[in-house]
């Protein structure tokens, strides 16, 4: 499986659609936080990424909403509606139980676009 592979997201604008909270997972039935290497508290952010106006004036494209987890604690002016830059974004793939793959953004952080 690939594992922390650099994105390169400067043809893309980000938007944020819902304001980040604190990462949390569940083990044993309890509900724990998720933590950096540092320990402190990672966030997940949810953002729509939409390929940037084209020169030429042909459509940009479609975009995806992506969940991406922040290994730093957000500026508290990233909130829903705000264009966004991710600091050294980077994606992982994984195995699901049913046989198939799926894939994960990180970044080590986030800041306002501009």
């Amino acid at each position: 499986m690939l594992r922390n592979v650099p994105m390169v997201l400067e043809g893309y604008k980000l938007r944020v659609v819902e304001d980040p909270v604190v990462k949390t997972y569940t083990k044993d039935g309890k509900t724990e936080v998720a933590t950096n290497d540092e320990g402190e508290p990672m966030y997940v952010v949810s953002v729509y990424m939409k390929p940037k106006p084209r020169e030429d004036g042909r459509p940009a494209g479609k975009g995806t909403e992506m969940k991406v987890t922040l290994e730093t604690q957000p500026p508290a002016e990233v909130v829903d509606g705000e264009l966004v830059e991710l600091h050294m974004p980077r994606f992982s793939q994984f195995s699901m139980d049913n046989g198939g793959t799926g894939l994960t953004i990180k970044a080590r952080g986030i800041k306002i676009a501009g």
